[in-house]
Formats: structure tokens, C-alpha cells, sequence
């Protein structure tokens, strides 16, 4: 009898013992009277009882105010409650130098296997890789912002790899509705793995209706790789709905690097989403915006931004690779470019290059637009003649604005059927419907967008058209006239402004005033397109080039530099004059390489003149952001 009266006192004194560790917060933890936070006493209470209440397993905690007290330490390893921010923040300040190859110290918690929703985290974080370790299968992070300031976990080993991130190591759950604005910058001479929301490993969840809008930079030495990416390293689940806003640099030339805007190797799918973000990495062997390496799908997509890169460089993604490891089929289809792509071997509008490792695997190149120039080819980098040999490859359907477009579809040339450029008419309004169907969105008075896309401001604004006129079939992408007029779009609202007074505009009719080069700037909202025409009259005012064809300028356009890559050319000097023809900068060349700062010039088109010792001329054109 006495063993049982101690027995009942045991568990009596056990559950009060409990209920008192629970104290610490108004509320019961239930979803409908959750345990109630507000300072950073409370969060610290949060690791304290982990232990004692099964990680928090169906508990819900709900912030009732922004926390401006500094959070130091994680809140536990495993969680599996709720967690609702109610759209207020907290403040961290991780910094534990201790153990700096443990990538779980410095985290909210190690594990998320419960709900994390509308939180908003400030703050400076020190040695610090990401917020949660692993998202799983159940876990979900929801409507979270990313306000930190970030500094990485650097190991005293000079051979160690640097990891930077926002989000999450790896993803097996949701990540929807998060927004990152933290930028990350990285000047360690080690190997580099950089990127936000799923930085360290492979997204196996579902990444979506996210947004970035950070920039990374990377300093790089020759002895070490970067690998450097916005949303995963590598994606076998999705990546739909997302957005991103910031640009990638990588200042310096590593031993090698693979770069992308969304993911380095894609094996799941990518769909509807949308890159502005420019990516200057001059000296990648892969560079692609919405994949590097791409070994499934990628669809109904919309790149505005450039990309720089050195061997493969691709405005959608840069290599379409085949093998037996990945998938079933590559597919890259209704997307759209509308911006610029640099590298010196294979560089496409679209895909900068094809891979067919295993022949019973299909690559599936259709129905894709592509409205912007590149250094090599408008929608392949490769030649298409090996397609023959690879009778399971389906390239078709694959457009470019020839007006607008002064370059071939590939190395092959145009070829009918796949890849091939039309006038701004015959790829406006419907005129294109019963050739790339559903899966894109047609309006009078634009480009097709591709179908999801369609009411963004962004899409609207990208794929509004000039219409230049024309009189000889051969010449379709200049203007030899003063007399001439052109047309602009204006549907949904967008304003068309000029630069240099070359151009006037009465509604949607254009009329050239002088020649030279302009700058059509047509906004809608908060967002602008850039448009640059040269207007031309039947003699040219530039002195007949007899230097070989071996420049090359590049980025074009440019904001802060550009460089001059001379390969057989016994130059002497060169010289930088305005649209005007004033001299602008003279300088002596010393070398095959040159870098020239174009900082502190203005806005426009400038000519680039290099001259060899008989003085004959080799005009290059470039433009100043």
C-alpha cells in the first residue's frame, strides 16, 4: 500500500514538475490557444524543454511581437510543432566559433520536421551556413523572410569547403512563399559552395512561389572551385512559381566554377518561374540561368537577365544533358529569353549546348523564344547537324526575332523547322498559336509569354515589340531612312521614351528625326526595357574596316568595364569616341588582353576603335548601362 501512495506521489510530483516547465507561457499550446512568445527569454525556453515534451510534437507557439533582444543560441535539434510568426521578427546573433565543421550549431533547429509560417528574421549571424540543417518530409517553412546580415563558417583547414546559405541545408518538405534579402559575399581563398535556399544539398521537396532578391559575390583564385547557385545545387523535386531578382558575380578566375540562377544540376522540374538576376562569371565552364546542367524538365520559363560565362553559357540553361543516371527524357520547352549570353565556345539564347551521353534517352528542344543577341548563336550554341546522328532528338518549333536578332539560330545556320528566325510580324498577336500551342499565352500587340506568366508586370513589359519597317528582304533589321517611322507596342499601358533626341513618338508611331544610335527605354510601372537601334543612312561615317576579325568585346552591354580580347592582330593603340564621334579616351595596347574602366562614362552607344601600326581600323560598338 505504501509502495503504491509513493508511486501516485512519484507521478503526481513528475506531471506538476512538467506543468511548472510550461509556466514560463500564457496560453495551453494548442492550435487554438498556442503558447504565447514575447522576448527572447521565452525562445530560450523553447531549447530548455525540448527534451521534456517530445521535441514539441502538435505543440503550436505563436509570436506575439517583434523581438528586438538577440537570440544567441538554436532553439533545439528537432522540431515537430507549430511555429507562427504572425508576421513579426526576431533578432539572431549566431555566432559560436566552436566545432566550425559542425554545420548544425548556429541554426534555428538542426531538423525541421513541424511548421515554421510568417516569420521574419534580422540580425548579424557569424560563422553560419543556414537556418534549419534539413527540412523533411513533413516540415515547412512558410511565408519566411530573411533579413541577416551573413557572415560563413570559414575552418582553419585550407583545404576545407566554404558553405554560405539562407534557407535550409537540404530540403525534403515545402519551402513556399519565402523571400530572401540578405546578400552573401564570400572573399576566402577556399573551394566555394554558395547559395540560398538550399545551399549545401539537394532539394528533393517542393520549392515554391519564392523569391530572391540578394545578390552573392565571390572572390576567386586560380587554386580553388566555386559553385555557385540562387534556389539548389542539385533539384530532384520542383522549383515552381519562383522569382529571381539578384545577381551572381564572381570577381577573379577559379580553377573551374559551374554557375546557375536556380539550380547547378537539374533532375526535376523546373516551371513557370522568372529570372531578372544578371550572372557574370567569365571564367565558368557551365553557366545556365535556370540550370547548368539540365537532365529533365524546365518549362514555361522567362529569362530578362544576362549571363557571362567562358565555355558554355546558356539564357535558359546551358547544358542539356542525356545519360542513364537521371531521367527518362531532357525536355526544354515555351520558354522565353529576352536578354544577352556570353562565352567563347558554345554559347545559345536558349541552350548553349547538347550532351547525348545515352541514345535511348530523347532531348526535347520546342517551342522556345528567344528576342536578344548573344556572343555566339540565338537559340543554340551547338551545331545542329549532329542531330542526325541522334535521330531521338526533337528540336523544333524555336524562334528568333530576325529584325531584332542580327545573328543565325546555331552554329549550323537557321534550319527550318527547328530553329529559325522570323519577322517581328509573323511572331506577334496569334500569328504563332497553331505552331507552339498551349503552352503559351497570345495577345494583340506583343510577344507570346509563356502560359502562367501572362499577368506579370515583368512578362508584359519584356514582350512588347517594335515594328521596323522594311523595303529589301536582305536588309530587314536596319533603317537606311530619316524619312522612315517605325511602330512600338503600347498595349497595357506601356511608356516609350527616348534617349538622344533621334526619335520621336505620337502614340505608336515612331518617326526617326537623325541618324545614329538610340536608346528606346518603354516602361510599365516600376519596371524598364532598353532597346538600342542604330539608325543608318546609305553611307556610313565609319572608316572601312581592314583589321581581321579576331576582336572581341565583351560583357556588351556593360556598366563598369569591358574587356578587349585581341587573338592575331598587331595592334598599337585604341581609342573610345561617342555616338558624335568625340574622342572620348585614348590609350596605348600592350597586350592581347585589355581592360578598360567605362565607369564614369554616360549612358549610350560608343565606338571602340583599335588601330594597328599601318593605322588601318577595327570599329567594335558597345553600350554603357
Amino acid at each position: 500500500m505504501k509502495n503504491t501512495i509513493s508511486t501516485i506521489i512519484l507521478l503526481f510530483l513528475l506531471v506538476f514538475s512538467s506543468l511548472s516547465l510550461f509556466a514560463q507561457w500564457e496560453g495551453a499550446g494548442t492550435e487554438d490557444n498556442p503558447y504565447k512568445i514575447y522576448s527572447v527569454e521565452d525562445l530560450n525556453f523553447i531549447s530548455t524543454n525540448e527534451a521534456n515534451f517530445n521535441s514539441y510534437s502538435d505543440i503550436h507557439f505563436e509570436l506575439m511581437t517583434n523581438i528586438d533582444d538577440t537570440l544567441y543560441t538554436k532553439l533545439g535539434e528537432e522540431f515537430y510543432g507549430y511555429f507562427h510568426g504572425k508576421g513579426h521578427y526576431i533578432t539572431l546573433g549566431f555566432n559560436d566559433s566552436i566545432n566550425l565543421v559542425n554545420e548544425y550549431k548556429n541554426v534555428l533547429f538542426k531538423d525541421l520536421y513541424g511548421t515554421i509560417d510568417s516569420l521574419t528574421v534580422e540580425g548579424k549571424v557569424d560563422c553560419f551556413t543556414h537556418l534549419f540543417y534539413h527540412i523533411k518530409p513533413s516540415g515547412k517553412l512558410l511565408n519566411v523572410i530573411s533579413n541577416l546580415v551573413i557572415e560563413p563558417v570559414i575552418n582553419e583547414n585550407p583545404n576545407s569547403l566554404v558553405k554560405i546559405g539562407v534557407f535550409a541545408g537540404g530540403n525534403e518538405g515545402v519551402m513556399e512563399n519565402c523571400i530572401n534579402n540578405s546578400n552573401l559575399i564570400c572573399d576566402y581563398n577556399r573551394t566555394t559552395l554558395v547559395g540560398i535556399f538550399t545551399p549545401c544539398g539537394t532539394n528533393s521537396g517542393h520549392i515554391i512561389n519564392c523569391i530572391n532578391n540578394g545578390n552573392i559575390k565571390i572572390y576567386a583564385t586560380p587554386q580553388y572551385l566555386v559553385f555557385c547557385f540562387i534556389f539548389c545545387q542539385i533539384n530532384l523535386g520542383t522549383i515552381d512559381n519562383c522569382i529571381n531578382y539578384g545577381n551572381i558575380e564572381i570577381i577573379g578566375v577559379p580553377s573551374s566554377s559551374i554557375i546557375s540562377g536556380f539550380a547547378l544540376r537539374n533532375r526535376g522540374y523546373i516551371q513557370n518561374c522568372i529570372n531578372t538576376g544578371n550572372v557574370d562569371a567569365r571564367k565558368s565552364d557551365a553557366a545556365g540561368v535556370f540550370a547548368a546542367f539540365n537532365s529533365n524538365i524546365v518549362r514555361n520559363c522567362l529569362n530578362t537577365g544576362t549571363i557571362i560565362g567562358r565555355y558554355v553559357s546558356g539564357s535558359i540553361v546551358g547544358v542539356c544533358e542525356a545519360n542513364s543516371i537521371d531521367t527518362l527524357q531532357v525536355v526544354v520547352e515555351n520558354c522565353l529569353n529576352t536578354n544577352y549570353a556570353y562565352g567563347e565556345t558554345r554559347v545559345g539564347g536558349i541552350v548553349g549546348e547538347l550532351r547525348q551521353y545515352n541514345d535511348t534517352i530523347p532531348i526535347i528542344v520546342r517551342n522556345n523564344i528567344s528576342l536578344s543577341k548573344t556572343d555566339k548563336y540565338s537559340i543554340f550554341g551547338d551545331s545542329l547537324s549532329q542531330s542526325a546522328y541522334y535521330p531521338i532528338e526533337i528540336l523544333e518549333n524555336n524562334f528568333y526575332d530576325k529584325q531584332m536578332v542580327t545573328q543565325t539560330a546555331s552554329a549550323s545556320g537557321d534550319v527550318e523547322g527547328k530553329a529559325e528566325g522570323l519577322l517581328t510580324t509573323e511572331m506577334t498577336g496569334f500569328t504563332l498559336q497553331s505552331v507552339l500551342g498551349d503552352g503559351w499565352s497570345y495577345a494583340e500587340g506583343r510577344y507570346p509569354i509563356p502560359l502562367g506568366l501572362e499577368n506579370d508586370s515583368i512578362s508584359l513589359l519584356v514582350a512588347t515589340p517594335i515594328y521596323l519597317k522594311f523595303t529589301d528582304q536582305q536588309n530587314y533589321n536596319t533603317v537606311d531612312s530619316v524619312s522612315a517611322n517605325f511602330t512600338v507596342g503600347l498595349e497595357n499601358n506601356v511608356v516609350w521614351n527616348e534617349t538622344y533626341g533621334r526619335v520621336s513618338f505620337d502614340d505608336e508611331y515612331a518617326t526617326l528625326l537623325s541618324l545614329g544610335y538610340e536608346n528606346l527605354v518603354v516602361s510599365l510601372g516600376d519596371y524598364k526595357k532598353e532597346v538600342y537601334i542604330n539608325i543608318l543612312d546609305t553611307e556610313t561615317s565609319i572608316r572601312q574596316e581592314s583589321i581581321s576579325e579576331n576582336g572581341v568585346l565583351y560583357p556588351n552591354p556593360a556598366s563598369d568595364y569591358v574587356n578587349i580580347k585581341i587573338d592575331g592582330i598587331s595592334a598599337d593603340k585604341l581609342k573610345i569616341c561617342d555616338i558624335s564621334g568625340k574622342l572620348i579616351l585614348s590609350q596605348t595596347i600592350t597586350n592581347d588582353y585589355q581592360q578598360i574602366q567605362i565607369r564614369d562614362l554616360k549612358r549610350g552607344m560608343y565606338f571602340l576603335k583599335i588601330y594597328d601600326k599601318n593605322q588601318n581600323i577595327k570599329t567594335l560598338k558597345f553600350i554603357k548601362h
